[in-house]
């Protein structure tokens, strides 16, 4: 009986590790002007950058801009050039926002 349940728990074990497998997904992203899609979201939606970090595969940054009233936010990568929006919402929340 104790050589079935281990042999049970190794197999379950296994196919947990196995589903941890990392997946590449493919989104459509939009892009534009890097000047004006910092100021659309600035103007139009009162975000503020609160973080700014290197992106380690290019050349480019990833910025987190939030506005604290209505928790709105979106992230952006941008290069000196061009700025693509990564994702949005509507809901946010931390000690630090």
């Amino acid at each position: 009986m104790r050589t079935v349940l281990m042999a049970f728990l190794f197999c379950l074990t296994s196919s947990i590790a196995n589903a941890q497998e990392i997946t590449e997904l493919r989104k459509p992203v939009q892009c534009g002007d890097a000047q004006w899609v910092m100021n659309h979201f600035t103007s139009e939606y009162g975000e503020k950058p609160i973080w700014v970090g290197k992106d380690a595969n290019s050349n480019s940054y990833v910025t987190l801009l939030i506005n604290r009233e209505t928790k709105s936010w979106t992230l952006l990568q941008y290069d000196g050039k061009l700025a693509c929006v990564l994702s949005v919402g509507r809901s946010s929340s931390g000690s630090d926002i």
